[in-house]
């Protein structure tokens, strides 16, 4: 069946493009300069002094994604933003999948990877991660003509994965006798979802309920806490800089930033676990348990 037409944002968030898959004037992750050296102009060893080249993703909402313009948005491009600012840097944003974000940390392309990616052993191997930023849930995402509604319900059926994600990795362990169907970027997943190409899509919670609010015809299936959080990545061995990162990112939470942004973009509490991290927003989120 036909792919269902783009919905309006609401007023609380930017308006954007679900299948825009570029950033309108930024390149494509490429050849890397280099890292860069630390020095009195360079303190944080970035690959250009003053400036963050930050890798992103173009349809990874709410924590990323284009606007119709193209800009990057997002609840982690506004940590970003704000970060950059308190330290008085400007951010290059280059638009790239989740695996070209990781590999380009280590290749020296990139100082940071702007998405929600989740902090996993396997990649704390290659890279570094801030502090958490937001705690999330996993979940299947499918056709409200679907009738399941259990992890199990799917095995033998074809569920898609972002490669590189962290879903791919929990999806043998989720729903281990599913046929896996990998894609480059969430837009392509839910594009195939919706013309019955697949039966459902293994995604983070809060981009499953950005991607209902876009298309009236999907639905939640299951849903289950993680065990990891999510965050910004740097290149290992960035000390300064990531500390420097961890200390802006505490100065948001501190002075209230931090918690308006969240509920500029989300609609649910943090998890206790992310409490439990900045434990300053307990007051500010008297709710959360």
């Amino acid at each position: 069946m036909p792919t269902a037409p783009l919905s309006s944002r609401s007023a609380t968030r930017p308006r954007r493009s679900l299948l825009a898959i570029a950033l309108s004037g930024l390149v494509l992750a490429g050849c890397g300069s280099g890292t860069g050296t630390s020095g009195d102009d360079n303190p944080y060893g970035l690959i250009e002094a003053g400036t963050i080249r930050s890798a992103t993703q173009t349809g990874q909402p709410p924590f990323a994604y284009a606007e119709d313009s193209g800009k990057p948005a997002g609840f982690i491009i506004d940590v970003t933003d704000e970060a950059a600012k308190r330290l008085g840097l400007k951010v290059d944003y280059k638009a790239t999948t989740v695996t070209g974000s990781l590999t380009g940390l280590t290749a020296g392309q990139f100082d940071l990877a702007s998405s929600g990616l989740g902090v996993t052993a396997e990649r704390q191997k290659s890279v570094s991660f801030t502090k958490p930023l937001f705690w999330s849930t996993v979940v299947v995402l499918t056709a409200k003509s679907s009738k399941i509604s259990t992890f199990d319900g799917f095995n033998g059926k074809r569920v898609g994965v972002v490669t590189g994600s962290s879903q791919e990795a929990q999806l043998p362990v989720k729903i281990p006798k599913a046929d896996p169907v990998r894609f480059q970027t969430q837009n392509a997943a839910v594009s195939q979802l919706l013309n019955g190409q697949i039966d459902a899509f293994l995604v983070g919670g809060p981009d499953a309920t950005e991607f209902m609010k876009q298309y009236s015809g999907l639905r939640q299936a299951a849903s289950a806490p993680v065990d990891h959080p999510t965050s910004m990545a740097v290149p290992k061995n960035h000390t300064a800089f990531l500390k420097a990162l961890d200390k802006e990112i505490a100065s948001m939470v501190k002075d209230g930033t931090y918690a308006k942004l969240y509920r500029k973009y989300f609609s649910t509490q943090p998890e206790p676990e992310l409490i439990a991290a900045w434990p300053a927003l307990a007051a500010q989120f008297p709710g959360a348990k």
